[in-house]
């Protein structure tokens, strides 16, 4: 062909190495025995993360779809790993927390993104996983601005 490839290859990059962190972590998840998928686990991690918030705000907070986020917190809430409450400021909303069922497998998610992020960063020196942290909040910074409402695309 005569036209020239398109320079994207830190975008190609990194969708791979999504992909691949997916796939690693997925097979962590399965050695430390959670029982739930990676889309349960990470919906579990973000709970977590961010107590009490409304479904419709875990779901931009995690990037998902609020009915994809609503399966993973049906399954969540069946197991026992959290509970939706009313939110005393808008009854129709529903807030969510953890249980205390969900400690135990806070933890092996924990150990599980430990072990993934432990093999991708081996062969990176620490002050180069820093600024490669830093490198990838800048770029993820990026992407969120031009969703903000208002903002032209």
């Amino acid at each position: 062909m005569s036209i020239a490839y398109p320079n994207v290859s830190v975008t190609m990059l990194v969708v791979d190495l999504a992909r691949m962190l997916r796939r690693r972590f997925e097979a962590a998840l399965a050695d430390v025995e959670t029982g739930l998928t990676v889309g349960e686990a990470r919906t579990l991690f973000y709970v977590w993360r961010n107590p009490g918030q409304r479904q419709a705000a875990l779901a931009d907070i995690m990037f998902v779809e609020p009915m994809t986020l609503v399966g993973y917190l049906d399954s969540l809430e069946r197991a026992g790993l959290i509970r939706r409450c009313p939110d005393p400021r808008d009854k129709r909303a529903k807030l969510v927390q953890l249980t205390a069922d969900a400690d135990p497998l806070l933890e092996r998610i924990g150990t599980a993104l430990q072990s993934v992020r432990a093999t991708a960063l081996e062969n990176i020196a620490e002050q180069d996983r820093e600024h490669l942290e830093m490198l990838l909040q800048v770029m993820k910074d990026s992407l969120i601005s031009e969703e903000l409402p208002g903002r032209r695309k």
